[in-house]
């Protein structure tokens, strides 16, 4: 099939509406254009959670992967081009690519360790845009340049021990304002055409990695972009990399070796330009996009001749042997363990189906054990099996299937030299990402607005309320105990009559509080499902006796120094004098579809406030609580961020109807995302909105805070108007 006609879809990290400002999507785009200089052969773009659309052409996925690798499409090939390794890849989901081309030798020789049929295929450069004559006319030579980011977790040190040592890199890239001297920062970013003048320009450029690139042995593409240009390189280490036929690229282990090379390089006469332009010539044939473009056409034809293709993961009449069910509601109580047996009796249940057999499936239990990722999914499973195969329930069941194997596949696979290795105190949000199909560490959702959650109303204070009808009920939980006295100045701000109820996890603490809070009753309770579980379940019963409950809890956000003034702001808004909290009161008495009075959130947390790694344990809240409709997706989600409002207690009742006990909630372990506490706090804002109630966002009167997001509503009956049109919903 030598020079017959294919088209690449070329897959990458990027999503669609963000893909201008990844160098990935410059990089696809060279390989999209070498692809395409091959007679009859096509390249399209093909971005994260994207599956490639039909063509007349005969048609391959290839994948370049760099943080995150993603699922094979099934019903075509698909090749997999590594350019750097991935958080994480078991070697049940490498097999299911048809081919693997690794930018490392090194991981090429473990992967082929294991049984993987794994190819060397460096990164490469695209050399009709990186060459020596793209130096401008007159332009002075840059004897030593760097362009990239800095940031913390990047290792910069070879271009910080360049600058220590008393040489004068030119550095472009966002972030380095002072950490080196000002007159080495040359700006935050260069276009395109600037970027090809800087290389073409510069005599030594300086390459540095992550630290899995270097230890995984991915020299960047940055190094062949600079000698395509007829640059010298100096890069720090890169494990087992090494090309006798490109002496130009010199690696430094530290910075006695790296002045050494750089003295070295710079006494040398400059390279003249016949020199730049036979290194150019020399890169093309061994690193440029039109030989990697070759390698790849070469094989994706040889996949498409052999009708080689990724096989879905529900495919009716496959046969595999069954394994026995076991039953995810008896496991030990730890979150891997129990989302581990969930995934297997899911994937146990499907090879079932797929043998047109009954599954042997245990009861649903509901509401036993820890709620988790898969709860939601094995609950469907079960009733899909029940219900047997059949074609419209097809796409559900390969859905689910897929989840379940790649959490199997994660957490079993420790083979893999790319295998999963995070602690308790991440893995519920990366188990998260790994069921979605997502990258590990990704950012705020695609699209989310996080201005939205600036919109509040500021307090104007009211002399004096009429008291509910009953006292108010306040729900403290003091895990740091040692905040009691604060608690105890701002309670004092409630003038009407009200009930303290005060959860800890010691007795000693409990004395402590005591001295502090004593006309509270106080409850201890382990410490588990840190202040959600006491407040909506511990106290359960004392809600009943109040129609109004303010939701107060001693927040240490222990992960993040920014986050040290967030209890400040909270109780601002919620307790920030008595005559805030009288009309906060009267909201209650005069808006009858009010539910919840809710902080505005807190600068620090905007691009939080959305699901987060918490959909899918919402999904399995929202199917015990029966609740009409889909969830809403994040720009719609409202919530108190920080689990601390106040509230009419009916709007709370959906959720303290599921009397979840404890062992509900995941042993604790510093979890910062990912946990049922977390989804239920988001849910805090579900269960009062499909009650037909509304959400008002407060902050003090005096406040700065998002100014120009401030709707200063100054009588009730205009709030109440305004909250009826969703205006703070906009």
């Amino acid at each position: 099939m030598s020079g017959s006609g294919v088209l690449v879809c070329i897959r990458i990290n990027a999503t669609r509406t963000n893909h201008q400002s990844w160098g990935e999507s410059q990089y696809a785009e060279g390989l999209a254009r070498a692809i395409r200089r091959h007679a009859g052969c096509e390249a399209v773009l093909v971005f994260r959670g994207e599956e490639p659309e039909p063509s007349a052409l005969p048609s391959v996925l290839l994948q370049i992967a760099g943080p995150h690798l993603e699922e094979p499409v099934a019903g075509m090939a698909n090749l997999l081009w590594m350019i750097s390794p991935p958080n994480v890849a078991p070697i049940g989901m490498l097999r299911r690519y048809q081919a693997l081309f690794i930018g490392s030798e090194k991981l090429t020789s473990q992967l082929r360790d294991h049984g993987l049929a794994a190819d060397y295929l460096p990164q490469a450069t695209e050399c009709a845009r990186f060459h020596p004559l793209r130096r401008p006319a007159g332009a002075d030579e840059i004897p030593l340049a760097f362009v990239g980011g800095y940031a913390p977790r990047v290792d910069r040190r070879i271009i910080l021990w360049a600058a220590e040592a008393g040489f004068e890199p030119q550095i472009w890239g966002p972030g380095w304002k002072d950490v080196v001297p000002a007159r080495l920062w040359r700006g935050e970013r260069l276009n395109s055409e600037a970027l090809v003048e800087v290389y073409a320009s510069a005599r030594i450029l300086l390459n540095s990695h992550m630290p899995p690139m270097a230890t995984r042995g991915f020299m960047s593409n940055r190094s062949f972009d600079a000698l395509a240009s007829g640059a010298l390189v100096v890069s720090d280490r890169v494990s087992g990399f090494h090309d006798p036929d490109f002496p130009e690229i010199r690696q430094a282990a530290g910075q006695e070796e790296l002045v050494s090379t750089l003295n070295q390089l710079l006494a040398a006469p400059p390279v003249g330009l016949p020199d730049r332009i036979a290194l150019h010539d020399r890169v093309v044939s061994r690193y440029g996009f039109d030989r990697a473009a070759g390698v790849i056409l070469d094989r994706a034809r040889a996949l498409i001749s052999s009708s080689s293709v990724a096989a879905a993961a529900y495919s009716p009449g496959r046969s595999i042997p069954i394994p026995t069910a076991g039953s995810a509601a008896s496991v030990a109580d730890d979150v891997r363990s129990t989302v581990l047996a969930a995934a297997q009796e899911i994937v146990a249940a499907l090879q079932c189906l797929e043998q047109g057999g009954p599954a042997p499936l245990p009861s649903d239990t509901g509401s036993a054990g820890i709620i988790h990722v898969l709860s939601a999914d094995l609950h469907e499973m079960r009733q899909l099996a029940r219900r047997g195969a059949a074609p419209d329930r097809t796409a559900r069941i390969e859905r689910i299937a897929g989840r379940a194997r790649r959490v199997i596949e994660a957490l079993e696979d420790r083979a893999s030299p790319l295998h999963l290795d995070v602690g308790p105190k991440l893995l519920e949000p990366v188990l998260t990402r790994i069921v979605s199909n997502e990258p590990l560490w990704a950012h705020g959702p695609q699209g989310f607005v996080r201005e939205r959650g600036k919109a509040g109303l500021p307090l104007r204070p009211r002399a004096q309320c009429a008291a509910p009808g009953r006292p108010v009920g306040v729900f403290l939980h003091l895990y740091y105990d040692e905040l009691a006295p604060v608690f105890a100045a701002r309670l004092a701000h409630i003038a009407v009559p009200f009930c303290l109820y005060v959860s800890t996890d010691t007795d000693e603490k409990a004395r402590h509080i005591r001295a502090h809070l004593p006309d509270a009753e106080i409850r201890v309770f382990a410490n588990r499902g840190r202040d959600i579980w006491p407040k909506l379940y511990g106290f359960a019963d004392a809600h009943a006796r109040h129609d109004i409950v303010l939701h107060l809890h001693g927040k240490r956000s222990l992960h993040s120094d920014r986050l040290d003034d967030w209890l400040a702001h909270i109780l601002g808004c919620l307790l920030g004098s008595e005559g805030e909290v009288n009309r906060i009161l009267s909201f209650f008495g005069s808006i009858l579809r009010l539910g919840m009075v809710v902080p505005v959130t807190y600068r620090a947390v905007l691009g939080a406030a959305h699901w987060g790694a918490n959909r899918d344990i919402a999904r399995e809240l929202a199917r015990r609580m029966a609740l009409p409709g889909p969830l809403p997706d994040n720009d719609r989600l409202r919530f108190p961020v920080g689990s601390m409002f106040w509230a009419r207690s009916a709007a709370l009742r959906p959720l303290q109807d599921l009397a979840l006990g404890q062992e509900a909630f995941p042993p604790e372990a510093g979890q910062v995302d990912g946990t049922l506490a977390h989804a239920i706090e988001r849910m805090l804002g579900v269960s009062c909105q499909a009650g037909g109630a509304d959400i008002l966002p407060v902050m003090g009167g005096g406040t700065q805070l998002h100014r120009k997001h401030q709707l200063p509503f100054t009588s009730n009956r205009d709030l109440r108007e305004a909250l009826a049109s969703g205006a703070f919903n906009d």
